[in-house]
């Protein structure tokens, strides 16, 4: 893989979105990113937003929530070369998925957000699996000042693979558009990219936690992917 086939993969990608209705307008300007540093290196921002009236799973906390609106942003800093070579393809990683929704009967603004990063190294005293899913963050204190009876709480990270534009984009839709999913899982072209993607980014994350039980050497270091493991 190389950045003259993933901008290529991105493209046709982007119009099979489209196709679905789905604009990605932002994703231009990655790839000129990626064009430039011919390199994986390339933000999402402003984010991406997506419609989810209609079709979003059916148990809310507030079910009395009208408009239903998904948004989110991806910055990522990476190495095709350390991808080629089956190593943590990234040195930095982020992304932001913020859900907006609007109460019918008091009119207020409905958050919820969860994000996904790669950890900066520095010493924490819980768990932090180097990529790792965490509810609340950042996107909910800028949107949210009353939480009434929640608790938001750091922990638990919860360890998941990292994923770039292609695969953020089918974890969304496969959660939060499943009739959308399923159209597009018809689409060859879509199941032809979407494995090139795994096959890159998460076949050599899920290999480097099995290696440990087979006392096999890893290009990640499997602790850092899953600290439990003893």
């Amino acid at each position: 893989m190389n950045y003259t086939e993933y901008i290529k993969y991105l493209r046709e990608f982007k119009a099979l979105l489209e196709k679905e209705g789905l604009k990605c307008i932002n994703l231009d300007s990655a790839i000129s990113t990626i064009h430039n540093y011919k390199d994986l290196k390339y933000e999402i921002k402003p984010p991406i937003r997506i419609k989810l009236n209609g079709k979003f799973p059916k148990r809310l906390s507030h079910t009395n929530t009208g408009i239903l609106e998904l948004e989110f942003d991806l910055k990522l800093h990476g190495s095709f070369q350390n991808l080629v070579d089956g190593k943590d393809p990234f040195e930095s990683y982020g992304l932001n998925i913020t859900i907006f929704g609007l109460s019918e009967s008091s009119g207020n603004i409905l958050v919820n957000a969860i994000h996904l990063d790669r950890h900066d190294g520095t010493q924490s005293n819980t768990v932090h699996p180097y990529y790792h899913f965490q509810f609340g963050g950042n996107k909910l204190k800028e949107h949210v000042k009353e939480y009434g009876q929640v608790l938001i709480l750091d922990s638990p990270r919860i360890m998941y693979h990292p994923m770039e534009f292609i695969l953020t984009v089918d974890f969304i839709v496969s959660n939060f558009l499943p009739e959308t999913w399923e159209k597009l899982k018809k689409e060859n072209v879509y199941i032809t990219i979407l494995r090139e993607m795994q096959k890159l980014f998460i076949e050599p994350y899920f290999r480097s936690i099995t290696n440990f039980f087979h006392h096999t050497p890893s290009q990640w270091k499997y602790d850092e992917l899953y600290p439990q493991l003893v």
